[in-house]
């Protein structure tokens, strides 16, 4: 059964590392759905975050192929419940809309948003939270023809889990 799961892999911050774990999800015809890559709590290694609608055995095989890839340390998958993740939103609105009591306060309060920068013509309007509560609000304000622009980044994700085995293998 297909399911979004989120591989996970600690890499040496090198040339073509990338490129090398993208090329396992194009090959078997995989669309990832978010992408990001951090520096990790270990000094000289980054976190590649992946997330893909596939199935735990297609998932299992791009683990194993991976991890036996030189630069990556570390990599594993799991699916949503194993892990906090959220992602992160900014929203393009006209600043009209702070003219319009209700509107605004749907904006800012009940979607858990804040204004981060405050022009003549545009607000930029941040928002944390899960693919679904960010989708939310972009379609309320593409109904109300508010949304001027729009970037989502990848998920953020760290384990549920205390997993101090995870800093041997790495380090």
């Amino acid at each position: 059964m297909k399911k979004e799961y989120i591989v996970i892999a600690f890499v040496n911050n090198q040339i073509s590392v990338l490129n090398r774990i993208t090329s396992a999800y194009l090959k078997r015809h995989i669309n990832i759905e978010s992408l990001n890559v951090s520096e990790s709590f270990i000094k000289g290694i980054s976190t590649v975050v992946i997330s893909a609608v596939t199935t735990a055995d297609e998932t299992e095989r791009i683990v194993n192929q991976l991890g036996n890839v030189i630069d990556i340390h570390k990599v594993d998958y799991f699916s949503q419940e194993d892990l906090i993740y959220k992602e992160m939103a900014l929203y393009k609105i006209p600043s009209t809309i702070l003219k319009d009591k209700s509107q605004s306060d749907y904006i800012l309060n009940h979607s858990n948003s804040r204004i981060i920068e405050m022009g003549k013509e545009y607000l930029i309007v941040e928002k944390s939270g899960s693919r679904i509560e960010l989708e939310k609000l972009k379609s309320k304000l593409e109904r109300k023809k508010l949304l001027a622009g729009y970037s989502r980044s990848g998920n953020v994700v760290l384990h549920r889990e205390y997993l101090p085995e995870l800093l041997h293998k790495v380090s």
